[in-house]
């Protein structure tokens, strides 16, 4: 059994997007190496990756890799973990710089909820579905990717997201099964994640929205389509929210008016899929960078 082999055996059980991560990275660090991983110390290894490799976050990817097959095969494995230790408060101390950047250049929260009433009053429905998710709820690009739907039988499918509209209960059901961090895969291998996400949406303007489109959707005898294209989703949204800033910058500005408020964070975090302090460490445009 090749080293590859090996290797594949230990995420044979993961998803199809890990697996052809650990395998396109296994493969492009092999290239690199001109050998099986096992074979090469750790002082080359770590060398080799960051001649070839200039972006940190591919080096740490890349290490990544290097530090479970090593580890599957009971080799040594502490200077890589030193790396890429040092490696994620070099990306932090980054992440904080760049948010701080932003603190001057960001409109207020409160041009963003002016904006998104704007677009109900200029009855741009279909924008304004969009922009309110993302305000209100936190979420992001590929959670837009959703079915529209009018009956609960047609919420069944696990691996799909849905906007169902009940006119009985007066409710939206936001269901989302297919997310970001819905499942999530460690470092270790080990399978963690937020599962099913089922908000209720009870804002009497929303519901009339969805009202609207349903109405549409009977004439026209055609679905609404929110997501023309979910291949290109992320430019779709920016091209949609205020001045283009899109999804992340809206979460940023969200998190920057709510930061001192612990139980909207606490409501941000669920809404989101992230943890408080993931949130605050990676999108408080107004904490300070983290001293050595």
């Amino acid at each position: 059994m090749t080293e590859l082999q090996k290797f594949q055996e230990s995420f044979a059980n993961k998803s199809k997007v890990t697996q052809n991560v650990y395998n396109s990275g296994y493969k492009r660090l092999h290239e690199f190496l001109g050998d099986d991983i096992a074979n090469v110390s750790q002082k080359n290894i770590m060398k080799t990756i960051q001649e070839k490799v200039d972006n940190l976050n591919s080096q740490q990817a890349l290490l990544n890799i290097a530090f479970l097959v090593r580890k599957q095969n009971g080799f040594a494995i502490n200077e890589l973990e030193e790396l890429r230790t040092k490696n994620r408060i070099t990306i932090t101390k980054k992440v904080y710089e760049g948010n701080n950047n932003l603190v001057d250049k960001l409109p207020s929260y409160e041009t963003i909820v002016n904006f998104v009433d704007g677009l109900l009053k200029d009855k741009k429905y279909v924008q304004y579905i969009l922009n309110y998710l993302i305000l209100y709820y936190q979420v992001r690009n590929a959670d837009l990717n959703f079915d529209f739907v009018t009956l609960k039988k047609d919420t069944k499918d696990d691996t799909k997201n849905y906007l169902w509209f009940s006119a009985t209960t007066k409710t939206v059901h936001y269901i989302r099964n297919n997310y970001k961090t819905a499942r999530i895969v460690k470092p270790d291998g080990s399978v963690t994640g937020y599962g099913q996400k089922h908000i209720k949406i009870t804002d009497p303007k929303f519901l009339n929205v969805m009202k609207i489109l349903v109405k549409h959707q009977k004439t026209e005898k055609q679905p609404v389509v929110f997501i023309p294209n979910p291949k290109t989703v992320a430019y779709f949204v920016q091209t949609n929210t205020y001045q283009g800033l899109g999804e992340t910058m809206y979460f940023k500005i969200v998190v920057n008016k709510f930061r001192t408020d612990p139980n909207m964070l606490k409501q941000i975090s669920y809404n989101r899929g992230t943890d408080i302090n993931t949130i605050l460490e990676s999108y408080d445009i107004e904490s300070q960078p983290i001293e050595d």
